[in-house]
């Protein structure tokens, strides 16, 4: 988040793989994860404001980031959230690769979390 935090407008709109600019790369995200948290609170969902200006977006992000721990620390045990949390993972590795150009340690998965990222992405 701090990398994020130090963005200016011009890095915002920068390009980015899959989904246009960086902005538009983290606004998926952030509704990636309220979803998440819908889904481990048995919801369907939670529709996210589009925040202007772009430089909010990191905000919006560590909010739903979390939403979606307080969600499964809430819910019960991790077998039951464990899918949902996994694929929250993958999803964030992914466009924080997207966004920032790190790979993922080894320790988190390294390459085959991406794919993982990349297989519960609708956007991929």
């Amino acid at each position: 988040m701090r990398r994020l935090r130090l963005f200016t407008p011009t890095r915002w709109a920068a390009g980015a793989p899959v989904l246009g600019t960086r902005a538009v790369v983290v606004r998926h995200l952030a509704q990636a994860l309220a979803d998440a948290s819908a889904l481990v609170e048995g919801e369907l969902g939670r529709g996210l404001p589009v925040l202007q200006p772009d430089l909010l977006v990191v905000d919006q992000l560590a909010v739903t980031g979390d939403d979606l721990l307080r969600a499964v620390e809430t819910m019960g045990p991790a077998g039951s959230t464990g899918p949902v949390v996994g694929a929250a993972v993958g999803h964030l590795l992914l466009h924080r690769w997207h966004v920032l150009g790190d790979e993922p340690p080894v320790s988190l998965g390294g390459a085959d979390v991406l794919r993982h990222g990349s297989s519960v992405c609708a956007e991929n």
